[in-house]
């Protein structure tokens, strides 16, 4: 009997071990859980996504993050940035951090135009105002 009891609460602490080894939180779990879907499968960010689409109810962005749509997002995007584009509902691989914060302050200080302006990415592009040179241009 004490084997047995042994070995079950082993067997339990290695289970909890592998649980914890997939990066699996207990909230992840459990938002996971709520919105129906596998907890290994999506991200912190994408279950967040999900629930603010379903609360929207925005079937299309939810069928297109079930679908992983928004799988774009690759190594070179670190965990905080991909937290603040969730945040802010973009992509994190479209934006600089950088980027990501003005958008933020942006919206934070209720500057649409400023908004628009990264969001359209104009704010890469490349404008060229020549001065004059002296004796010519005048």
């Amino acid at each position: 009997m004490r084997n047995e009891l042994v070995f079950a609460g082993l067997a339990l602490v290695l289970a909890a071990g592998a649980a914890n080894a997939t990066g699996v939180t207990p909230g992840h779990l459990q938002l996971a859980n709520q919105l129906g879907v596998e907890a290994g499968a999506s991200s912190a960010g994408e279950l967040a996504q999900i629930a603010d689409a379903r609360r929207d109810n925005d079937q299309s962005t939810v069928a297109w993050l079930l679908a992983h749509g928004n799988s774009r997002a690759s190594a070179e995007t670190s965990v905080g940035k991909a937290q603040i584009a969730a945040q802010l509902g973009v992509d994190a691989s479209d934006f600089t951090a950088a980027e990501l914060t003005q958008i933020a302050d942006a919206k934070r200080d209720g500057n649409l135009h400023g908004v628009r302006f990264i969001l359209k990415h104009e704010n890469r592009n490349d404008y060229y105002f020549p001065q004059p040179a002296v004796g010519h241009d005048k």
